[in-house]
Protein backbone atom coordinates (compact mmCIF):
# COMPACT_ATOMS: atom_id res chain seq x y z
CA UNK A 1 0.00 0.00 0.00
CA UNK A 2 1.54 3.56 -1.11
CA UNK A 3 2.18 6.17 1.58
CA UNK A 4 0.92 9.20 2.20
CA UNK A 5 2.71 11.90 0.57
CA UNK A 6 2.81 15.24 3.23
CA UNK A 7 0.39 17.03 1.68
CA UNK A 8 -2.36 14.04 1.84
CA UNK A 9 -1.41 13.13 4.92
CA UNK A 10 -1.97 17.09 5.99
CA UNK A 11 -5.16 17.14 4.87
CA UNK A 12 -5.96 14.05 6.31
CA UNK A 13 -5.24 14.69 10.01
CA UNK A 14 -6.99 18.09 9.23
CA UNK A 15 -10.07 16.39 8.44
CA UNK A 16 -9.48 13.88 11.82
CA UNK A 17 -8.64 16.70 14.05
CA UNK A 18 -11.93 18.98 12.41
CA UNK A 19 -14.08 15.72 12.85
CA UNK A 20 -13.17 15.06 16.29
CA UNK A 21 -14.39 18.95 16.78
CA UNK A 22 -17.30 18.63 15.45
CA UNK A 23 -18.00 15.22 17.15
CA UNK A 24 -16.79 17.01 20.78
CA UNK A 25 -19.40 20.06 19.99
CA UNK A 26 -22.25 17.78 19.79
CA UNK A 27 -21.70 15.65 22.32
CA UNK A 28 -20.99 18.39 24.39
CA UNK A 29 -24.39 19.76 23.21
CA UNK A 30 -26.27 16.74 23.91
CA UNK A 31 -24.68 14.54 27.02
CA UNK A 32 -23.91 17.56 28.64
CA UNK A 33 -21.42 17.93 31.32
CA UNK A 34 -21.56 14.68 32.75
CA UNK A 35 -21.48 12.88 29.62
CA UNK A 36 -18.90 14.69 27.79
CA UNK A 37 -15.95 12.40 28.55
CA UNK A 38 -13.28 11.82 26.06
CA UNK A 39 -14.88 7.87 25.26
CA UNK A 40 -17.97 9.40 24.48
CA UNK A 41 -16.32 12.03 22.04
CA UNK A 42 -13.98 8.93 20.27
CA UNK A 43 -17.25 7.05 19.96
CA UNK A 44 -19.10 9.52 18.76
CA UNK A 45 -16.09 10.47 16.02
CA UNK A 46 -15.44 6.92 15.11
CA UNK A 47 -11.73 6.76 16.44
CA UNK A 48 -10.14 5.27 19.13
CA UNK A 49 -9.80 6.70 22.61
CA UNK A 50 -6.27 7.29 22.04
CA UNK A 51 -6.75 9.01 18.96
CA UNK A 52 -7.77 11.73 20.96
CA UNK A 53 -4.43 11.98 22.21
CA UNK A 54 -2.59 12.90 19.66
CA UNK A 55 -4.06 15.65 18.60
CA UNK A 56 -5.29 17.14 22.26
CA UNK A 57 -3.52 16.84 26.04
CA UNK A 58 -6.96 15.85 27.56
CA UNK A 59 -10.51 17.21 27.49
CA UNK A 60 -9.79 20.63 28.87
CA UNK A 61 -7.58 21.35 25.48
CA UNK A 62 -10.20 19.34 23.39
CA UNK A 63 -12.69 21.49 24.83
CA UNK A 64 -11.19 24.89 24.37
CA UNK A 65 -10.60 23.84 20.75
CA UNK A 66 -13.68 23.19 20.68
CA UNK A 67 -14.88 26.53 21.64
CA UNK A 68 -12.08 27.83 19.63
CA UNK A 69 -13.72 26.19 16.26
CA UNK A 70 -17.80 27.55 17.70
CA UNK A 71 -16.53 31.04 18.18
CA UNK A 72 -14.76 31.11 14.47
CA UNK A 73 -18.04 30.56 13.17
CA UNK A 74 -19.60 33.69 15.08
CA UNK A 75 -16.52 35.83 14.55
CA UNK A 76 -17.28 34.81 10.80
CA UNK A 77 -20.89 35.31 10.65
CA UNK A 78 -20.42 39.15 12.57
CA UNK A 79 -17.39 40.33 10.04
CA UNK A 80 -20.21 39.44 7.06
CA UNK A 81 -22.42 41.93 8.85
CA UNK A 82 -19.74 44.61 8.97
CA UNK A 83 -18.38 44.15 5.80
CA UNK A 84 -22.33 45.05 4.17
CA UNK A 85 -23.08 48.92 3.41
CA UNK A 86 -25.42 49.53 5.87
CA UNK A 87 -26.21 52.60 8.47
CA UNK A 88 -24.76 52.39 11.76
CA UNK A 89 -27.98 51.83 13.89
CA UNK A 90 -28.82 48.74 11.10
CA UNK A 91 -25.53 47.72 11.26
CA UNK A 92 -25.43 47.67 15.17
CA UNK A 93 -28.83 46.06 15.10
CA UNK A 94 -27.48 43.20 12.89
CA UNK A 95 -24.58 42.69 15.38
CA UNK A 96 -27.13 41.90 18.29
CA UNK A 97 -29.23 40.06 16.22
CA UNK A 98 -26.43 37.76 14.62
CA UNK A 99 -25.18 36.91 18.23
CA UNK A 100 -28.74 36.45 19.79
CA UNK A 101 -29.37 34.17 17.03
CA UNK A 102 -25.97 32.24 17.26
CA UNK A 103 -26.47 31.76 20.87
CA UNK A 104 -29.85 30.14 20.51
CA UNK A 105 -28.72 28.04 17.93
CA UNK A 106 -25.94 27.03 20.21
CA UNK A 107 -27.01 27.67 23.66
CA UNK A 108 -26.77 23.94 24.81
CA UNK A 109 -23.27 23.78 23.86
CA UNK A 110 -22.10 27.04 25.30
CA UNK A 111 -24.29 25.96 28.47
CA UNK A 112 -22.08 23.59 28.91
CA UNK A 113 -18.93 25.17 27.53
CA UNK A 114 -19.27 28.15 30.05
CA UNK A 115 -19.86 25.49 33.42
CA UNK A 116 -16.80 23.64 32.33
CA UNK A 117 -14.42 26.65 31.02
CA UNK A 118 -15.78 29.26 34.21
CA UNK A 119 -17.38 27.01 36.84
CA UNK A 120 -20.05 29.44 37.39
CA UNK A 121 -17.48 32.28 37.98
CA UNK A 122 -18.70 35.69 36.17
CA UNK A 123 -15.62 37.24 36.39
CA UNK A 124 -13.26 34.71 35.42
CA UNK A 125 -15.93 34.47 32.18
CA UNK A 126 -15.20 38.04 31.73
CA UNK A 127 -11.07 37.43 31.94
CA UNK A 128 -11.49 34.61 29.71
CA UNK A 129 -13.51 36.56 27.31
CA UNK A 130 -11.20 39.29 26.89
CA UNK A 131 -8.40 37.12 26.42
CA UNK A 132 -9.92 35.09 23.75
CA UNK A 133 -8.42 35.69 19.83
CA UNK A 134 -11.97 36.18 18.49
CA UNK A 135 -13.29 38.00 20.81
CA UNK A 136 -10.09 40.72 20.43
CA UNK A 137 -10.01 40.32 16.57
CA UNK A 138 -13.79 40.86 17.16
CA UNK A 139 -13.22 44.27 18.56
CA UNK A 140 -10.57 45.64 15.97
CA UNK A 141 -13.39 44.99 13.25
CA UNK A 142 -16.26 47.02 15.76
CA UNK A 143 -12.84 49.64 16.60
CA UNK A 144 -12.56 49.58 13.04
CA UNK A 145 -16.07 50.25 11.36
CA UNK A 146 -16.96 52.46 14.13
CA UNK A 147 -14.12 54.66 13.11
CA UNK A 148 -15.16 54.96 9.78
CA UNK A 149 -18.92 55.92 10.54
CA UNK A 150 -17.11 58.65 12.24
CA UNK A 151 -15.69 59.73 9.44
CA UNK A 152 -19.03 59.61 7.77
CA UNK A 153 -20.64 61.41 9.88
CA UNK A 154 -22.80 58.87 11.95
CA UNK A 155 -21.39 58.50 15.16
CA UNK A 156 -19.95 61.54 17.29
CA UNK A 157 -16.02 62.14 17.53
CA UNK A 158 -16.04 59.59 20.39
CA UNK A 159 -13.09 56.83 21.06
CA UNK A 160 -14.12 53.98 18.47
CA UNK A 161 -12.61 51.03 20.78
CA UNK A 162 -14.01 52.60 23.73
CA UNK A 163 -17.48 52.46 22.44
CA UNK A 164 -16.50 48.71 20.47
CA UNK A 165 -15.83 47.30 24.10
CA UNK A 166 -19.12 49.14 25.83
CA UNK A 167 -21.64 47.85 22.70
CA UNK A 168 -19.85 44.59 23.31
CA UNK A 169 -19.57 43.79 26.83
CA UNK A 170 -23.25 45.13 27.23
CA UNK A 171 -24.23 42.40 24.62
CA UNK A 172 -22.19 40.01 26.30
CA UNK A 173 -24.14 40.31 29.36
CA UNK A 174 -27.46 40.28 27.98
CA UNK A 175 -26.48 36.98 26.38
CA UNK A 176 -24.98 35.52 29.59
CA UNK A 177 -28.14 36.43 31.11
CA UNK A 178 -30.34 34.44 29.13
CA UNK A 179 -27.86 31.61 28.76
CA UNK A 180 -28.00 31.94 32.49
CA UNK A 181 -31.99 30.90 32.45
CA UNK A 182 -32.46 34.05 34.11
CA UNK A 183 -34.41 36.08 31.62
CA UNK A 184 -36.60 35.15 28.91
CA UNK A 185 -36.45 35.95 25.57
CA UNK A 186 -37.25 39.59 24.30
CA UNK A 187 -38.32 39.74 20.55
CA UNK A 188 -36.97 43.36 20.81
CA UNK A 189 -34.07 42.64 22.39
CA UNK A 190 -31.46 43.92 19.35
CA UNK A 191 -33.76 47.25 19.20
CA UNK A 192 -33.93 47.88 22.90
CA UNK A 193 -29.77 47.03 23.07
CA UNK A 194 -29.37 49.38 19.78
CA UNK A 195 -32.29 52.17 21.36
CA UNK A 196 -29.87 52.22 24.82
CA UNK A 197 -26.45 52.58 23.12
CA UNK A 198 -27.35 55.38 20.81
CA UNK A 199 -30.56 57.28 22.85
CA UNK A 200 -29.59 57.16 26.57
CA UNK A 201 -31.50 56.71 29.54
CA UNK A 202 -32.46 60.57 30.11
CA UNK A 203 -35.39 61.86 27.93
CA UNK A 204 -34.71 64.82 25.67
CA UNK A 205 -35.24 67.85 26.50
CA UNK A 206 -37.01 70.52 24.21
CA UNK A 207 -34.06 73.16 23.34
Amino acid sequence: MPQLTTSKRAVVERFRRSSILEAARHVIAREGRGGASMQAIADAAGVAKGTLYLYFRDRDDLLQHTGDLVFEELLARLATVLEEARPLSESLRALVRTNLEFFDENQEFLRVYMALRHAGDPAASRRRRRKAKQYARYLEMLSQYLAEATARGEMKALDPERVALFFSEGVAAILLHRLEGNAPARADEADWIVDMLLSGLCPRRDS
